[in-house]
């Protein structure tokens, strides 16, 4: 028996493997956005998380990632800045969390000197809601992570981008391998994980899909998909981007395959998604970044709010 064409154990929940999500992606996308609204509502209701970022310290960061802006291996004209004051990152803070649930402070690079940590450490303990915070600061060792533990973080973000197979290929200076050990200590030390991907940058159907049953076997909590904008200087500046309705199948995949986590939808929504942007709750996301990324303005929080106002969904 089927509905809507799509066997009844999926839109159920069924759990799928590897090859049945492969297959999945050839059916329509009305079919594949019933299956994930119908997940997407069994555990996630009609509650929206926003969350909101803060680019604390930009460019020069060391590593070739070919799709990064703010890559010194690149020729881009991102703005280039030390990590900023303290007191400014908790103004930032305390602007966002009025309407978002989570605001994390960012920074290029693949780790920050102790005299940097310290100082976001020591600004932490001060912070009012620092349970509200998260850090993604590139790799973290074991000292760094009992630092932030002790200063009241409880959420890790660092992202694998794609798959095993395809990471070399996008970056050379370090591997994914590394990525999934910090995320494996900082699991062990109690934090809760925020990682995700990056959608356009030359993988396949296959390689989005190992990186979906990898976050899923790492029991990630929440997974934000970035959607790849070509940037002037960066080495796949010549990407072709991705069509809507290509990205609102990767992300009912995505709710497939990890029915119980937070999926967030952030960095190109409105450039990729244009007129579609809310058709990513239907698609199975339950959250959405606001308010700008990293190197590229977004949309202001309170077009958001009326957007998932509109559609009769709530703010968590």
């Amino acid at each position: 028996m089927e509905t809507r064409n799509l066997p009844i154990g999926i839109v159920a929940g069924k759990e799928i493997s590897k090859e049945e999500a492969l297959l999945l992606f050839n059916f329509e996308i009305e079919d594949l956005c019933y299956a994930a609204t119908k997940i997407r509502k069994k555990y996630k209701g009609d509650k929206v998380k926003i969350c909101s970022i803060i680019n604390a310290k930009s460019g020069q960061c060391g590593e070739d990632c070919k799709f990064c802006a703010q890559s010194a291996h690149n020729k881009t004209e991102v703005e280039v800045y030390p990590l900023i004051e303290s007191v400014k990152i908790a103004s930032s803070a305390d602007k966002a969390l009025e309407n978002a649930a989570c605001f994390g402070i960012v920074s290029s690079g693949n780790y920050l000197n102790e005299k940097e940590t310290d100082s976001l450490c020591d600004m932490f303990k001060r912070y009012k809601n620092v349970e509200k915070l998260s850090v993604s600061i590139g790799r973290l060792s074991d000292e760094n992570l009992l630092k932030l533990k002790n200063a009241g973080i409880i959420k890790v973000h660092h992202n694998l981008e794609t798959s095993g197979e395809f990471f070399p290929k996008i970056c050379t200076t370090h591997s994914r391998d590394e990525r999934i050990n910090t995320i494996k200590r900082a699991k062990a030390l109690g934090f809760k994980i925020c990682s995700g991907g990056l959608f356009g940058i030359g993988e396949s159907l296959r390689d989005r899909i190992e990186l979906a049953f990898t976050l899923k076997s790492l029991d990630v909590d929440s997974v934000p998909m970035n959607f790849f904008i070509p940037v002037k200087g960066a080495a796949l500046e010549g990407a072709k981007p991705l069509l809507p309705a290509e990205i609102l199948k990767i992300i009912a995949l995505f709710r497939l395959i990890l029915q119980k986590q937070d999926i967030i939808i952030c960095g190109g929504r409105e450039t990729n998604l244009r007129d579609l942007q809310s058709m990513v709750f239907f698609a199975g996301a339950n959250a959405v970044m606001s308010g700008g990324y990293l190197t590229t303005a977004g949309r202001n929080v309170e077009t958001d709010l009326k957007m998932i106002n509109d559609l009769g969904m709530e703010i968590e």
